[in-house]
């Protein structure tokens, strides 16, 4: 059970060949920052989205910004719009880029130490939707059976273009992520530290990216940090980094845009069912941050986490698997 935990797995081993390896303290002050310039770099596409919206507002009337009460209602109202929250999504796909960029060229490593294996890579993602699916209907299982979560019918209507649209921009927005947390961070940290420094440290910083999310508390922060442990464990078993990206993208898109739950704080205006909390449930259900931030998610997590730490280790990946930047 522990062995994965005791020994370096073959993408590691691999990113100790990086010519650029600081130590601990440097790498996560330039964690910090590649997180601060890929995010501004993701954000600009959807500030530049928001002025033009705002500009076209303001000269076709439907935007009146003389009455500061009214300028806040509208800034909520347009951050809170379908249309935005995509854009947000799909411009994840930049911090991807980035860290990709900053990995091959600033620490000099490999592809395949971030985990982007070539063989099996298409079933170990497919494979990752499904679990991230059945993991969180798990979840939202447990709170309907306590009575912590009641169902309030089927509300899709029309939309059913708009939830593939959310479900396409989440997979960029789940692999970012990924990318970034476990692909660079968690690796880099493996490859000087521990293994479970490594995993421990990239847990903590992920759920710290958002402690500034609604409805934030403690719970949700433990949460967050099982999620990110899960994650850690998962990739460093299976030795790829597909099959987490597909999970992550997977547990968000159907948590907002199939049962209608809030993800990490943030409410998604666009799903085919509808799942209401009940006040008394909160502690289970997670209350406005969503099933994330309750006992029901916690059980699922402590038990994904020990069912892969379980499991029998996957094949090595030989080196004839690393994917070249052709094929990214």
């Amino acid at each position: 059970m522990l062995e994965l935990l005791k020994n370096k797995p073959d993408i590691v081993v691999e990113a100790q060949k990086a010519r650029f390896r600081p130590n601990l303290a440097v790498q996560v002050l330039i964690f910090i920052a590649v997180f601060i310039v890929t995010q501004i770099a993701a954000g600009l596409p959807v500030a530049i989205g928001a002025i033009i919206k705002v500009v076209a507002d303001i000269s076709s009337g439907r935007a009146d910004f003389t009455n500061p009460a009214d300028s806040m209602n509208y800034a909520r109202e347009m951050m809170s719009v379908n249309w935005f929250s995509l854009l947000t999504l799909f411009c994840t796909i930049i911090v991807t880029i980035l860290v990709i960029v900053y990995c091959r060229f600033i620490e000099k490593r490999s592809l395949y130490s971030m985990g982007f294996v070539k063989r099996k890579a298409v079933f170990n993602y497919l494979l990752g939707l499904v679990i991230g699916a059945v993991m969180f209907g798990a979840g939202v299982l447990i709170c309907w059976l306590t009575g912590a979560l009641a169902f309030n019918g089927v509300i899709l209507g029309n939309s059913l273009g708009l939830v593939f649209a959310f479900f396409l921009a989440f997979l960029f927005q789940g692999m970012s992520e990924e990318v970034m947390l476990r692909g660079y961070f968690m690796v880099s940290i493996a490859a000087k530290k521990t293994v479970v420094v490594a995993i421990l440290l990239n847990s903590i910083l992920f759920a710290l990216m958002h402690i500034l999310n609604n409805g934030i508390s403690l719970l949700p922060v433990i949460n967050l940090t099982l999620f990110g442990i899960f994650a850690s464990v998962y990739m460093l078993r299976t030795g790829n980094i597909w099959g987490v990206c597909a999970i992550h993208s997977m547990w968000n898109f159907v948590q907002g845009n199939i049962f209608g739950i809030a993800v990490s704080g943030i409410n998604i205006k666009a799903s085919v069912f509808s799942f209401v909390p009940a006040g008394t449930g909160t502690l289970i259900n997670g209350g406005d941050f969503g099933l994330e931030g309750g006992l029901g998610v916690t059980i699922v997590l402590v038990a994904a986490i020990i069912i892969t730490l379980l499991a029998g280790a996957g094949k090595n990946q030989s080196s004839s698997d690393i994917m070249s930047e052709s094929q990214i």
